[in-house]
């Protein structure tokens, strides 16, 4: 790991901060945009509230993201996980890019819930595609043997798509195209990813793998059962089903980062003996 590791964490830290600043300031100015959503809730149950915070259960579990990003980006800087020989532990490029990822997604998602303006939606829409456009990517980088520069073009160009979608006004299989595009990109991620285990033969600790997949299956499933109207849904609780999944998408986020870092390549040694 380079010496220089200490910057994982000190960019991810100011990425935090700036983003965090400029998200009270655009919502302070009003340019999310007022508050469009009619009922007051959306599909998200929480009943809008006076004040500059229109669902505050919504708005601040994303404070998850932000955590999830600066812990990984400690373990990192720390050099936490460098018996492993991988993309993150290997450089600060990766470290740092999905560490600062997972912050954005905070912010992001608090622009909607904090304003209820279409500005806002869209960059809750955004750090879904951000997701996207990393896991895709980087799945693709370890199995094509990638440089940065070249996960880079795909990141952006898997981006774009996304934003196209996004400004699509056909609807289909679920709902809006820019959420068909979005599971389209993370079914791919998946299935790359298998070819990274069963023809690259990369090693990881499945454990990881399994326990974000399974997160964000439960997230879904708490959110299926509070949205507005849903039997989970008490508008003007607090405690929200829609909160609840933001921060169990948090975790899953994490639980993926420790499935990346745990990569590591077979251990040729052990192949060679087992050979003879």
């Amino acid at each position: 790991m380079p010496s220089n590791k200490k910057w994982i964490f000190l960019i991810t830290l100011a990425i935090a901060v700036i983003s965090m600043t400029l998200f009270f300031i655009a919502l302070v100015n009003g340019w999310f945009g007022i508050a469009t959503w009619g009922s007051g809730a959306g599909e998200f149950c929480e009943a809008f509230r006076p004040g500059l915070i229109k669902q505050p259960a919504n708005t601040w579990s994303n404070l998850g993201f932000v955590t999830a990003g600066l812990v990984m980006a400690w373990q990192l800087s720390q050099g936490v996980f460098s018996a492993n020989n991988n993309s993150f532990t290997a450089s600060i490029f990766y470290a740092t890019f999905f560490s600062c990822l997972a912050v954005l997604l905070g912010p992001g998602s608090m622009a909607m819930h904090a304003s209820g303006g279409d500005l806002g939606g869209f960059f809750d829409m955004l750090s879904m595609y951000l997701v996207a456009s990393f896991t895709l990517s980087y799945a693709m980088e370890r199995f094509f043997s990638w440089k940065p520069w070249q996960f880079l073009i795909s990141f952006a160009l898997i981006l774009i798509s996304c934003l196209w979608a996004d400004k699509q006004n056909f609807h289909i299989v679920f709902g809006f195209f820019g959420d068909f595009i979005f599971f389209v990109y993370i079914s791919a991620t998946i299935i790359i990813e298998a070819l990274n285990t069963y023809v690259r033969k990369l090693k990881h600790k499945v454990k990881w793998g399994f326990a974000s997949l399974g997160t964000i299956l439960l997230a879904f499933g708490v959110w299926g059962l509070s949205t507005t109207d849903g039997i989970w849904c008490n508008p003007d609780s607090l405690i929200q089903g829609h909160a609840i999944w933001h921060l169990l998408d948090a975790v899953s986020v994490y639980c993926l980062f420790r499935f990346y870092v745990s990569e590591h390549k077979e251990d040729i040694k052990n192949q060679t003996s087992e050979i003879r």
